[in-house]
């Protein structure tokens, strides 16, 4: 009787472990699943009212960032700051919110209008957010976002001006000197100023750009090509204004001989051989002989 006893509580504590063994797997397994899928739960099924969680909004944002869509990154970021500008993440989404744009930035020669974000994000974040961690990065993008638009300026002015459309040129290149002019590209900009004014036939102003680039710019790409053009130019303005002075200035051969000398004083006695004749005097007219009568000069 005490074996079979035994035997059965054998049965039953067997059975119990396996169905309490058998009802945790199932619960392991889903908080997994629940672990393991976190970031797409945030990102596909938070309730709206989570939306304003300005962790949740956090996460969203990292997560299309990290995934290289950066278009939703920015407007995750964007929207944590319209929601949350003095939270203590608040200066990390600017700062990202910067990087997103930069990294959308292609060559120079397309619309540059991620770039002018870039800028205009690590501005704010300099001016909202003094003194963070990101300022001196900041400053180097904002740097180099300049660059990139002085280079585009040029880039557009040099199409233009193979174009022969000069006045559109002038425009782009006097742009980079109006906004950029503390910046290298500036150089190239008085170099292409000077080419077009010469071409549109002012020579002038085409030298003063040139004296402005050899003066200013030791270190310019374009040094040497400013010099033959500065060179060039000098040599033609000697010959337009030698040929717009010459006539002038008579020559030896056409200038008239020398008028004899006039008496002191007239008297009845003069014969005719000492009067001038017409227009020797220089100016074109004979002296007025006055007629006193019976045919005699008074």
């Amino acid at each position: 009787m005490r074996v079979y006893v035994s035997l059965v509580a054998t049965v039953l504590v067997a059975l119990l472990v396996g169905c309490s063994s058998a009802s945790k797997a199932p619960q392991a397994k889903e908080a997994a699943v629940r672990v393991t899928d976190a970031d797409e739960q945030v990102l596909k099924t938070d309730p709206l009212e989570r939306n304003y969680d300005p962790h949740v909004i956090m996460k969203r944002a990292e997560a299309f960032f990290e995934k290289e869509d950066y278009a939703e990154a920015v407007v995750e970021y964007q929207h944590f700051l319209d929601l949350h500008k003095a939270h203590m993440l608040a200066p990390y989404a600017q700062y990202r919110l910067g990087l997103s744009h930069f990294n959308q930035v292609t060559t120079t020669d397309r619309d540059p209008e991620h770039v002018r974000q870039t800028i205009d994000a690590m501005e704010s974040l300099l001016k909202e957010y003094p003194g963070s961690a990101y300022e001196l990065d900041a400053r180097a993008k904002i740097k180099e976002g300049r660059e990139h638009l002085a280079a585009y300026e040029i880039y557009v002015g040099k199409h233009y001006y193979r174009q022969a459309a000069y006045l559109a040129a002038l425009h782009r290149f006097e742009r980079v000197l109006a906004l950029y002019a503390d910046l290298e590209d500036s150089a190239e900009a008085h170099y292409y100023l000077a080419k077009t004014y010469k071409d549109i036939g002012a020579p002038e102003r085409a030298v003063e750009h040139l004296t402005v680039l050899l003066t200013q710019y030791p270190k310019a790409k374009v040094r040497k090509d400013g010099q033959a053009l500065l060179a060039s130019l000098n040599g033609k303005a000697a010959s337009i204004l030698a040929t717009a002075v010459a006539p002038s200035l008579p020559s030896k051969a056409s200038l008239p001989a020398p008028l004899p000398p006039l008496p002191s004083t007239r008297s009845l006695s003069m014969n005719p051989a000492d009067i001038l004749p017409t227009g020797a005097n220089g100016y074109g007219h004979t002296p007025a002989i006055i007629d006193c009568g019976l045919n005699i000069l008074c």
